[in-house]
């Protein structure tokens, strides 16, 4: 226990200032943890804060460049466009809007050896779970997107494997397009299913022999 201070002691009042001194002193030095990070750190944690900014940005431009577009970001794909390639980062869909185009579905029919006729539209609500539905959605968007020359090998392909399944004669496969209707139709009471707004484009009908 500290003995009341004389005040008329001036040694006293020093030794006291003396060692308030060493306490806040000792209180400035920075301990462990306040020691500055190794400069390989610092220049790692700009690194990695530049390449997070240009990874974002290239995995903005990606559907930011389907048209309508900017030059802007035309100019800016440019520069970024190896790197999203080179990573499989290339994700510019048109569903991103403004102007979402049109989708692509395959219709097919088959006639089996009995005479019976089994038809049906893929992809469709019917298919689950979610990923099925999406590798047929994948599929029919292949067949619709290919150039005709292609189209006519893919849907071969198609009716070889539906022939397959369900023991048929003959197949014959479409693909068909479905259009989005516009703004004004659709307040005015239009509907996305309207029968306008498919078009069907067949694509042959291939016997059990052909696809053999």
């Amino acid at each position: 226990m500290i003995s009341p201070i004389d005040k008329q002691n001036p040694s006293t009042l020093k030794d006291l200032a003396s060692v308030a001194d060493s306490q806040e002193s000792d209180l400035l030095q920075p301990g462990p943890e306040s020691k500055k990070h190794p400069r390989w750190r610092r220049v790692m944690f700009c690194c990695v804060n530049v390449w997070l900014f240009m990874h974002l940005t290239a995995i903005i431009t990606a559907p930011a460049t389907v048209g309508p577009s900017s030059q802007t970001s035309r100019t800016v794909w440019e520069a970024v466009s190896p790197y999203l390639q080179g990573l499989y980062l290339n994700h510019g869909f048109h569903y991103f809007a403004p102007q979402p185009g049109s989708s692509n579905l395959v219709s097919w029919s088959v006639t089996q050896q009995d005479g019976n006729v089994v038809s049906g539209r893929f992809p469709n609500f019917d298919i689950a779970p979610r990923l099925l539905y999406h590798r047929h959605f994948m599929l029919s968007e292949f067949l619709g997107n290919a150039s005709p020359d292609e189209q006519a090998i893919i849907a071969k392909g198609f009716a070889r494997n539906l022939c397959r399944e369900y023991d048929g004669a003959s197949v014959s496969v479409s693909t068909v397009r479905h259009d989005l209707p516009t703004m004004e139709r659709v307040r005015a009471g239009g509907k996305l299913d309207d029968g306008d707004l498919y078009e069907e484009l067949p694509l042959g009908t291939f016997s059990r022999e052909d696809l053999k």
